[in-house]
């Protein structure tokens, strides 16, 4: 038992009915804890997200996330933080054929979870927009990047800031004609999430793309869409999980394409020409 699973059994007496139920389900589960996300233990141990938190905090975290941390430093070994299911014997061969078919089977559960009513009302959101604001932070704001990039390439007015704060200011004064798509492979990106709550207070359609089903930005989101990424705290930013969000970027992109025609092909060209002379 690691430093983070003794320090709840050490103050389990001292806790109340309901964060024992929750430290129970920890020190029972805790190998699956570290890909749960707040909502989904408070759910496991049938308590309110507040007796996690609470809990959290009388262990001396500063929150859920704090808490996944610890708990993951001591639980998972460290070729794990690297990447699942490869070993330190490992040769090259062994490793492409790994990593390869680690993403093959990624993007096989990606396609299995997309298939949904909410794909279907996403695209018809995206495809009426006036403008797509991409939001994300860390390794999900680089897909919002792309995801920004993409859709402009099509003729549809899209940005995605960097900075939180510029963010919340293109959050702030979004309209009803606009969409809002917050990206977060946990569902608990406090930045994230805080500027899809400002965007929907404009009226504007939000859609989530999260791994988690039972995240905070769920409960924002309008449309939720769901993708493939088993991470663990110490695996952030992992190239399988940027792959997963990718696809679901590109099934988007490719249906909102579709639908637009000619005015997109179009916009291709445009675009195409306007970079033509900055190649060789």
């Amino acid at each position: 038992m690691g430093k983070t699973l003794l320090n709840i059994h050490s103050n389990l007496n001292g806790l109340t009915k309901a964060e024992q139920k929750v430290a129970q389900y920890i020190l029972d589960n805790a190998s699956d804890i570290i890909y749960h996300s707040v909502t989904e233990l408070a759910e496991k141990a049938d308590v309110g997200e507040t007796t996690v938190l609470r809990l959290c905090r009388k262990l001396k975290f500063q929150g859920f996330q704090d808490f996944k941390l610890s708990l993951a430093q001591d639980l998972v070994k460290p070729i794990d933080n690297l990447h699942q299911e490869i070993t330190e014997d490992d040769d090259s061969t062994a490793l492409n054929e790994k990593i390869i078919a680690n993403h093959i089977r990624t993007l096989e559960q990606t396609r299995e979870l997309a298939v949904s009513d909410q794909l279907g009302k996403a695209i018809n959101a995206l495809l009426r927009a006036r403008c797509i604001y991409f939001f994300g932070v860390g390794s999900s704001g680089l897909t919002a990047m792309q995801a920004a990039h993409s859709f402009s390439r099509i003729g549809k007015l899209s940005s995605a800031k960097v900075d939180t704060h510029f963010q919340a200011m293109e959050a702030a004064l979004m309209t009803k004609d606009d969409v809002a798509v917050g990206i977060s492979i946990s569902g608990s990106t406090k930045d994230t999430i805080e500027n899809l709550t400002l965007a929907k207070k404009t009226g504007a359609t939000v859609i989530a793309i999260t791994s988690n089903a039972r995240s905070p930005i769920t409960k924002v989101a309008d449309i939720s869409l769901l993708m493939i990424a088993r991470e663990n705290p110490l695996q952030g930013s992992s190239l399988s999980a940027k792959i997963s969000q990718l696809a679901v970027i590109d099934i988007l992109n490719v249906a909102v394409s579709l639908q637009m025609k000619d005015e997109a092909l179009k916009t291709r060209e445009i675009t195409a020409r306007a970079i033509s002379e900055k190649l060789y």
